[in-house]
């Protein structure tokens, strides 16, 4: 309303249209419109609504949305048949909605109206709706409503962030609210009588004089989405346009009412643009990428998941996603985890392709959360590994034919070792017996002993390492196990002048391999026998080898200490090496290899601490 010191009955004589617009017969197309807020205002809004007064407003109600089911606006509009509903949006889909009036006074139920709505649907704001508040109030007290009234409209409708103007028939401004202004960049005072070609440039005026002319011209509401430049910013405008009809139902002039939706649209093209971004990341993938509902039902199937599995994405979207598994039930054990941590990566799984060959992925599978963090579904990324695993399994292939040729060159050279110290005890044994010489005799002898008991040795260490089996799992006394063991070596480390002590905690049987654990310390104790007798003793010193059974937490232990000649860095960083031996021939180099993979077969591991020149101490560690 311009400034003037008009009286009120001036102003309502001079001034149809704001007699018109308190008069609230300003169109006669509906709006149709949602509510959102069904608080104390939303009651009072319906009850105003449904009063025969106001059937000429032409407002009819589709919705009411509040998460509250107690609100006393949703109890009135259930009562009215009016659809509700706990979340706005379910508003959108409501036949012939073109208006949504926003009641919470929220900025944060504001601005997510904002990044939701579809364009084709305007809206009100708790500010805006005061405006059609006061409208309907002052409808409802037309004829009693003074000068306070005229003010408190006044006051509102400066106070706007819309745009609101009044025009006359022949298009010249009744009214122009401050925001109006604010755009034209024309005072309240210079605007009143002028039209649109006296205040905008030519192309603007004539575009916004074609659009009066349609209200004008078919005297019905009409919503414009309109573009304007204003100081080199394009602005985007949601415009409604209705006439305003005096008491004889005569068109006397016509009211405008803008929005500028420049935020909003600007906010849905860029998230319409990031939309594009991600399909477009989606359909260029070279990794399979595919999301599921929390029914496990496939929601989106990438190109790259067309080609790796041979299904369009419309046989694929609905599909069961356990379907393309080779194992179903291997994904249900997968998602156990996945619920567990949030995701996992690089799992590595096998689908079955539509013509039914098996395809090798390495899977990420993540859980797909909405902006709540309530979780909605899952997202796989995989890449094909078929042609990779098959790369590598040849690879594998031939390293092991590699270490086949290794291994059958290895036991040659033992075996040659071996068969030298047979020909050489073989020869003082002939001799010996050739002139009944029994020193010879008995020293070629113990020449052929050893080395059968080296065949022996290298026969089993070979089983042990080269033998790829899941240990036999008894219940077995580990202290019981470790005196057995050492038995077999201490009369012969008695002669060589080696003390063997065995000692241990009174622990409970424990889940072992006897044969091979037992194989594993009696490497390990021979092991620090031979590392003892390469050593030289000060008088002060015997050697010893203490082998210990311990439980530590739930860990049991198996400790096999020397005294020897302990290793040097270099040698300590390949005892485990096959084939590796710092004995010459008089070593496999396989003992400690079976060792290390027995335990590993257990589950175990193996520590090694030593220190040339006082000893060496391997302990195995086992789980409970």
């Amino acid at each position: 309303m311009p400034h003037s010191k008009k009286s009120s009955k001036e102003i309502k004589r001079d001034t149809p249209g704001l007699q018109a617009i308190r008069r609230g017969a300003q169109s006669r197309v509906a709006f149709k419109a949602g509510i959102i807020g069904g608080g104390k205002a939303c009651y009072d809004l319906l009850g105003l609504l449904s009063d025969e007064k106001f059937n000429k407003l032409n407002i009819e109600i589709l919705g009411v949305a509040d998460p509250n089911p107690a609100a006393p606006g949703i109890i009135r509009a259930k009562n009215m048949g009016i659809f509700v509903t706990s979340d706005f949006r379910h508003l959108y889909s409501l036949p012939g909605l073109n208006l949504l009036i926003e009641l919470t006074g929220s900025d944060h139920i504001r601005e997510k109206m904002i990044r939701t709505k579809p364009l084709h649907i305007s809206s009100i704001d708790h500010r805006g709706a005061r405006l059609l508040w006061d409208m309907i109030q002052i409808e409802a007290e037309r004829q009693i409503l003074e000068r306070e009234s005229e003010k408190r409209l006044k006051q509102f409708l400066e106070s706007t962030h819309d745009i609101i103007c009044i025009k006359d028939i022949e298009g010249r401004y009744l009214y122009m609210n401050r925001m109006a202004c604010k755009y034209a960049g024309i005072t309240s005072e210079k605007a009143i009588g002028k039209k649109d070609s006296d205040i905008f440039p030519k192309r603007i005026a004539a575009a916004m004089a074609a659009h009066d002319g349609e209200v004008i011209k078919h005297e019905k509401t009409i919503i414009y989405k309109e573009r304007m430049r204003i100081k080199d910013k394009v602005h985007h405008f949601h415009t409604v346009r209705f006439p305003i009809f005096n008491e004889h139902g005569k068109m006397t002039s016509f009211a405008i009412l803008a929005r500028d939706m420049t935020e909003e649209i600007n906010l849905q093209e860029q998230l319409s643009s990031h939309k594009e971004y991600l399909e477009n990341i989606l359909t260029h993938s070279s990794d399979m990428i595919i999301t599921t509902n929390l029914q496990d039902e496939i929601v989106m199937f990438n190109p790259a998941a067309e080609r790796m599995l041979g299904y369009t994405k419309d046989e694929a979207i609905g599909l069961n996603v356990e379907n393309l598994w080779k194992a179903p039930s291997e994904r249900k054990k997968l998602m156990v985890e996945v619920r567990k941590k949030g995701g996992v990566t690089n799992y590595p799984a096998v689908l079955i392709a539509k013509d039914g060959h098996e395809v090798e992925i390495s899977l990420s599978l993540s859980l797909l959360k909405d902006s709540k963090n309530n979780i909605v579904g899952t997202v796989g990324i995989s890449k094909d590994m078929t042609e990779e695993n098959r790369l590598r399994k040849l690879l594998i292939d031939r390293e092991r034919m590699a270490a086949v040729g290794e291994t059958v060159a290895g036991i040659t050279h033992c075996m040659k070792n071996v068969l030298n110290g047979l020909k050489g005890g073989e020869y003082m044994v002939n001799v010996g017996l050739k002139h009944n010489d029994r020193a010879l005799l008995m020293e070629g002898w113990e020449s052929v002993q050893k080395g059968i008991e080296r065949i022996s040795r290298l026969a089993l260490d070979m089983l042990s390492y080269c033998k790829s089996r899941a240990p036999n799992l008894i219940l077995t006394n580990p202290l019981q196990l470790a005196k057995d063991t050492v038995a077999l070596v201490s009369k012969s480390a008695e002669q060589k002048g080696i003390k063997i002590i065995c000692q241990g905690d009174n622990i409970p049987s424990a889940k072992l391999d006897p044969d091979s654990m037992g194989r594993a310390l009696l490497n390990l104790i021979t092991n620090a026998i031979e590392a003892c007798e390469e050593k030289t003793y000060p008088p002060d010193e015997d050697p010893v080898v203490h082998v210990l059974v311990k439980q530590n937490g739930n860990s049991l232990l198996f400790i096999i200490q020397d005294n020897g000649v302990g290793m040097k860095k270099e040698v300590r960083e390949k005892i485990f090496t096959r084939f590796f031996s710092t004995k010459g021939s008089h070593g496999t180099g396989l003992g400690l290899c079976a060792a290390a993979k027995i335990v590993d077969e257990h589950g175990g591991t193996i520590d090694v601490k030593t220190l040339p020149g006082k000893g060496t101490t391997f302990t195995i560690r086992l789980q409970s």
